[in-house]
C-alpha cells in the first residue's frame, strides 16, 4: 500500500496523465459506441491508477506495449480519490478510463454502481485464479462473481527489531524487570508482552546515537485522514473478534454496530497510553509514512503495517536492513464475546490478524469500448498473470504477495530485487501468508458507505487521542454514527446481510 499522496487530495485526470508509447500531446476523445478501429491504428489503452504504483507498473509493462503496439494513457490519483473518481463517472454516465486500479474495501460501491465488466473464464483461466489465496480471492468477488483481479495482497503484519530482541545484555534486563524473554524470532505473542517491550525500550539509548530521548517502544500510524482507520483496528481486533463469531465491526444478524463495545474500549484506552507514553513526540498524529520512518530510522524498537519489508531493506530509506523480524499481530488470552456480553479467558493467545485494506485491485470498465475489448483484457491478463504477478511483489512495486506459489518462492525474496536475504524473507513471507490464511482473520469493511462508516471512526479515535473525550465516550459516538450510517444504507438488517456477503457467508 502506498502513502505519498494524502488521500483527499487528486489529480484530476487530465492534469495527471503519463504516456508511453509516442502518445499523442492531446488526449483523443472518450471511446465512443463500439466500433473497432482499424487494424493498422495503434490501440489506446487508458489506465485510472496511483502514481506511485502506477509509475512502477508502467515501467513493468513496457516492453509488452512496445511489442503490441499499444498505446498506454496513465492517469494518476491519490490513494483514497480513486474510488471517488469511478462513482463520479457512474453518477454523469461519463467515460473516465478502460482499466481501474482501485481499492478492494469499495467493491460493493464499485461493483454495484455496475461500473466493472465481470472477469471471463478464460482470463480467470489464463491468471490461475486458484493460485490466488481464497482470503484475496474474497476481495475481487462479490455475490459469486469475479469482477476484479488481484494485484496486491494487502495485510497488517508485526514488524520488530530482532537484533535487540536476540542482544543477551537486553534480554536479562527485559526478563528481570518482566519476568519472560524477549523473542526473537517471534517478537510479542500477546498486547500485554507488546506493552511491556514498548515500556521498557522507551527512554534509553538502545539505538546508540549518545541521545536516550530518541529512543522509543513503538510507532504507529494514528492520524485522521490519513491510515487511523487501519491503524486502530489492528490494534482491536485481538480483544473485539471472538473465534465463534464471524463479526467484528457489525452484529451479523442485527446490522447493529459493535464499535464501543468493551473490546474496542480497551484497545482504543490502552491505544492512547501507548501513543501517550512510548511513541516518538507526535505520535497521537502519526500518518503512515510517519511511522515507518520512525522504526526504519531507529527510533522505534515496533509497529505494524504494509510494507515495512521493503522499505525497510532499503539502503537509503533504511538504518536496520537485515535486522527486522516480522510476525502475525499480537494476540490475547482475554477476548470480548459479543453475543454473550462478556469477556472470555483463553489459555493460548487468541489472534485475529487485521486484513488491512484488503489490497489494490484491476478491473475492467463497462465502458470500455468493444473494439479495444480483447487488447484490454490481454493487457490485464499480463498485469495479473503468475510470472508478472511475482516480479512485481519481488521489486519496491508497493505490492505484497496474494498468490500461494509467491510464498513458496523464497528465493525471489531473499535474492531479487529486493535482496531481503533469506532470514528476512521467510520472516516475512511465513508473517504474511500466516496472516492471510488465519482462520480468525478480520476482512476489512468493504461495503456501501464504508468510507462514510471509516471517518466516523477516525474522528472519534482522534478525539480520544488528542484527550478530547474519554476513550468509552468517544466509541459511543461512533457507534452512534455506524448506526445513522447503516440507516441511511438502507437500513441495520440490509447491511447485515450485506456484511455476510462481505464475510463470505
Amino acid at each position: 500500500m502506498q502513502s505519498k499522496m494524502s488521500r483527499r487530495s487528486f489529480l484530476h485526470f487530465t492534469g495527471g496523465v503519463a504516456s508511453v508509447a509516442l502518445l499523442a500531446a492531446c488526449a483523443p476523445a472518450a471511446p465512443g459506441g463500439g466500433a473497432a478501429a482499424p487494424s493498422k491504428e495503434a490501440v489506446t489503452i487508458r489506465y485510472a491508477g496511483l502514481e506511485s504504483m502506477g509509475s512502477a507498473l508502467e515501467k513493468f509493462i513496457k516492453p509488452y506495449l512496445d511489442e503490441h503496439g499499444v498505446k498506454f494513457e496513465r492517469g494518476s490519483f491519490g490513494q483514497q480519490e480513486l474510488t471517488d473518481k469511478i462513482m463520479q463517472s457512474v453518477a454523469t454516465d461519463t467515460y473516465l478510463a478502460d482499466v481501474f486500479q482501485f481499492e478492494s474495501n469499495a467493491r460493493a460501491d464499485v461493483i454495484g454502481a455496475k461500473a466493472l465488466l465481470e472477469v471471463p473464464d478464460f482470463v480467470q483461466e489464463k491468471v490461475q485464479i486458484d493460485d490466488v489465496l481464497p482470503s484475496i480471492r474474497k476481495t475481487l468477488t462479490w455475490e459469486g462473481k469475479l469482477f476484479a483481479l488481484p494485484y496486491d495482497g494487502d495485510i497488517h503484519y508485526a514488524s520488530f527489531r530482532k537484533d535487540l530482541f536476540a542482544d543477551k545484555e537486553i534480554n536479562d534486563k527485559f526478563k528481570s524487570k518482566y519476568g519472560f524473554d524477549l523473542s526473537p524470532e517471534n517478537g510479542a505473542e500477546t498486547w500485554d508482552q507488546w506493552r511491556n517491550i514498548a515500556e521498557f525500550f522507551t527512554g534509553w539509548d538502545w539505538n546508540k546515537d549518545g541521545k536516550p530521548d530518541t529512543d522509543f517502544g513503538v510507532a504507529y500510524m494514528t492520524k485522521r485522514g490519513d491510515t487511523c482507520w487501519w491503524g486502530f483496528h489492528s490494534r482491536a481486533t485481538a480483544y473485539a473478534k471472538h473465534p465463534d463469531d464471524p463479526g467484528y465491526f457489525l452484529d451479523t444478524d442485527t446490522g447493529e454496530a459493535r464499535v464501543n463495545n468493551p473490546g474496542f474500549v480497551r484497545a482504543l484506552t490502552e491505544w492512547v497510553e501507548e501513543n501517550n507514553k512510548w511513541a516518538p513526540p507526535g505520535g497521537a498524529n502519526f500518518g503512515y509514512g510517519d511511522s515507518l520512518n520512525a522504526i526504519n530510522g531507529g527510533r522505534a524498537v515496533q509497529t505494524y503495517n504494509w510494507d515495512a519489508v521493503t522499505t525497510a531493506a532499503s539502503d537509503a530509506a533504511s538504518v536496520i536492513k537485515g535486522k527486522q523480524g516480522y510476525n502475525i499481530l499480537p494476540g490475547s488470552n482475554e477476548v470480548y464475546n459479543s453475543k454473550k456480553g462478556d469477556w472470555e479467558t483463553f489459555k493460548e493467545a487468541s489472534h485475529a490478524p487485521f486484513l488491512a485494506f484488503g489490497g489494490w485491485v484491476i478491473a475492467v470498465s463497462s465502458k470500455v469500448d468493444s473494439g479495444i475489448m480483447t487488447p484490454v483484457w490481454d493487457l490485464v491478463t499480463f498485469i495479473t498473470k503468475p510470472e508478472s504477478g511475482l516480479a512485481l511483489v519481488t521489486d519496491a512495486t508497493g505490492a505484497s504477495p496474494y498468490r500461494a506459489s509467491q510464498f513458496k518462492n523464497v528465493d525471489a525474496f531473499a535474492n531479487g530485487p529486493l535482496k531481503l536475504g533469506e532470514e528476512v524473507a521467510k520472516d516475512y513471507l511465513d508473517a504474511a501468508e500466516r496472516t492471510l490464511s488465519h482462520p480468525n482473520a478480520v476482512v476489512d469493511l468493504a461495503m456501501p458507505g464504508w468510507v462514510q462508516y471509516r471517518d466516523a471512526l477516525e474522528l472519534g479515535v482522534a478525539k480520544a487521542l488528542a484527550g478530547e473525550a474519554q476513550p468509552q465516550a468517544a466509541l459511543d459516538e461512533v457507534k452512534a454514527a455506524f448506526d445513522q450510517i447503516s440507516d441511511r444504507m438502507g437500513g441495520l438488517k440490509k447491511q447485515a446481510e450485506i456484511y455476510k456477503l462481505v464475510l463470505g457467508m
